[in-house]
């Protein structure tokens, strides 16, 4: 009997501890990181190549290379196939 009053004790006891620790080490740790994330973030440079923010005002030309070609001359051939529909039934 004792030993079961003692289980239930420390079953209780680790209870209010890890409430404890969820109360205040918890929040504690969150906030430490949040910072840590906010320093790392004030510390990168914030030009717009990194960033991918446009300016207004600022153009921007997007070309395609048309010299290149779409289709791989080592593939094959390309063949364009058409459905044909069969009128002939045979049980």
């Amino acid at each position: 009997m004792e030993q079961f009053l003692l289980v239930i004790f420390w079953i209780v006891v680790s209870i209010y501890i890890i409430r404890l620790s969820f109360r205040f080490l918890f929040p504690w740790l969150m906030r430490r990181f949040i910072q840590k994330m906010a320093g790392k973030m004030s510390q990168q440079p914030s030009t717009n190549a990194y960033t991918g923010r446009k300016n207004e005002g600022d153009i921007y030309v997007k070309t395609e290379m048309d010299d290149k070609p779409k289709i791989d001359p080592d593939i094959g051939e390309y063949i364009d196939f058409e459905d044909i529909k069969n009128t002939d039934k045979k049980p």
